[in-house]
């Protein structure tokens, strides 16, 4: 049973937004939280993490575009000389600190690194969207630094959860979750309210991580 706050939550995403899948997942991670069933951090971390990935740039129809690393690597792998770095390469044995490595290989190397820089700069823009998307900040320099912050937090926890692993989840975890999904959900809240309601949302949001 969804309070009145998730429901409105759910009702934006499911009916305004028209993003069913999203606000399925919104409703199964606040039932995992509240059941507390077996394996229910990961599932709520991964929930979490697409509802924060995923969900602006679906309400602005932007594909997902991630580097594809494994075929960056692929391209050179075959011919890289073990002798730049390899089983043959030892540091200890007076190796010189500089390797001849041709050109060809170098601006394989070098696509590879500046694929990696642009995907940084994109995951900092998805980082944004949410708030310029939903919450009608102009961009990203007026988001407030704490909201910013807690975004950022969140997100990060997240994807460090969302997929199995072979160790417990350390004492705390089960806190983490609810407080991250709490706080993206007072953000949901604040997106998913009429102007005035989003205005007193976020103050209520500011005062709260102010404390």
């Amino acid at each position: 049973m969804l309070t009145e706050r998730q429901q409105t939550v759910f009702d934006w995403i499911n009916d305004d937004l028209e993003l069913p899948v999203y606000a399925e997942a919104y409703k199964g991670a606040l039932d995992q939280l509240n059941k507390k069933s077996a394996g229910y951090i990961t599932f709520v971390s991964h929930a979490g993490r697409d509802i924060m990935n995923l969900l602006a740039d679906s309400v602005n129809s932007v594909t997902a575009d991630r580097t594809q690393y494994v075929d960056f690597v692929n391209d050179f792998q075959d011919e890289w000389a073990n002798k730049w770095g390899g089983d043959e390469f030892h540091p200890a044995d007076d190796v010189p600190k500089e390797h001849i490595i041709p050109h060809y290989i170098c601006e394989k190397v070098k696509k590879l690194v500046d694929e990696h820089k642009k995907g940084r700069l994109r995951a900092e823009e998805k980082d944004s969207s949410f708030f310029t998307t939903s919450l009608d900040y102009a961009d990203k320099e007026n988001i407030p630094e704490n909201l910013s912050q807690e975004w950022k937090q969140a997100i990060k926890w997240f994807r460090g959860h969302a997929h199995l692993r072979e160790d417990e989840f350390p004492i705390g975890a089960s806190n983490e979750v609810e407080l991250h999904f709490q706080n993206l959900d007072n953000l949901l809240y604040a997106a998913a309210g009429s102007d005035l309601e989003q205005l007193r949302s976020i103050h209520e949001i500011l005062e709260e991580a102010n404390e």
